[in-house]
């Protein structure tokens, strides 16, 4: 099968309808999620209009289409394809600033697309409900353990589901309508993380996800979705934007519960000190 590039090139475009593949491929990891009625919203052309563009490109349908960014998509997140795009003849001193802008980039990012109100009801939905459930795979296991601890500070009960089988744990846990699934997955979205999303949501718990697309699987089967990037490292991807939303989270739910934060942090303090465990 001819390269896409190489069949827009051979297809002889309009202005518009290379535009119209430009503003695809520069934003595929929007668009490989969207349905043809969607990218045309997108794109702000008809549906006939993506139908006809798809059919001169050479595809005789629209998922063949698909597949194609789907593909590509896949390659640009790919592990194996980042590091290659990484050089390896950069100085310690290219590495930093590159790492550092990435970091700063993303959590930029997360802040623009922000909405508060989402925000908002995902604190209020986690400050009213019984237990948090948190699930993540992988990489993306770093932070259900950072909002396990700071939930554990907050003194709100936490379960957490990770690893190969947290689909199943979900299953056989006790979850239902009084509680809240917050999960974590990004870039091609792991089935078990969807899955899990999806079960619970049966059950009647709130679901929000945390995750860098507003319209990827694991959104579509979220209550609520927050948004932070994960563009970023050479191996995988970064975490920074993820942390920096659940500080925000645990922020906000602070700022709802002052007095019973203040009473669990000065009980706190006591025990620390009475056992002697910092050094100053």
């Amino acid at each position: 099968m001819k390269q896409l590039t190489e069949q827009m090139q051979q297809a002889n475009l309009s202005e518009k309808e290379q535009a119209v593949m430009e503003k695809i491929l520069s934003n595929i990891s929007n668009t490989v999620f969207l349905s043809g009625a969607q990218l045309a919203e997108y794109c702000d052309v008809s549906a006939p209009y993506i139908t006809r563009l798809v059919r001169k490109l050479g595809y005789t349908k629209f998922s063949e289409f698909k597949e194609v960014l789907s593909e590509r998509y896949r390659r640009a997140t790919s592990p194996y394809d980042m590091f290659q795009n990484f050089s390896d003849e950069s100085g310690i001193t290219d590495v930093v600033k590159e790492s550092v802008l990435q970091d700063i980039g993303n959590i930029t990012a997360m802040e623009k697309l922000l909405d508060v109100s989402v925000l908002d009801r995902a604190v209020d939905a986690i400050d009213r409900c019984s237990t948090v459930y948190g699930v993540a795979m992988f990489a993306s296991e770093v932070a259900i353990h950072m909002l396990e601890h700071y939930l554990w500070r907050l003194n709100k009960p936490f379960i957490e589901a990770t690893g190969i089988g947290l689909s199943k744990k979900i299953e056989f846990s006790g979850i239902g309508s009084d509680d809240v699934l917050i999960a974590f997955s990004s870039q091609r979205v792991l089935k078990e993380v969807r899955d899990a999303a999806v079960m619970a949501r049966r059950r009647g718990a709130t679901v929000i996800a945390i995750t860098d697309n507003a319209a990827n699987p694991l959104a579509c089967a979220s209550d609520l979705v927050l948004l932070a990037p994960v563009t970023g490292v050479s191996v995988d991807y970064t975490h920074v934007a993820t942390l920096a939303m659940i500080n925000l989270i645990i922020n906000s739910l602070a700022r709802k519960n002052p007095e019973q934060v203040r009473s669990h942090l000065s009980r706190e303090v006591d025990n620390c000190s009475s056992r002697e465990l910092f050094c100053l």
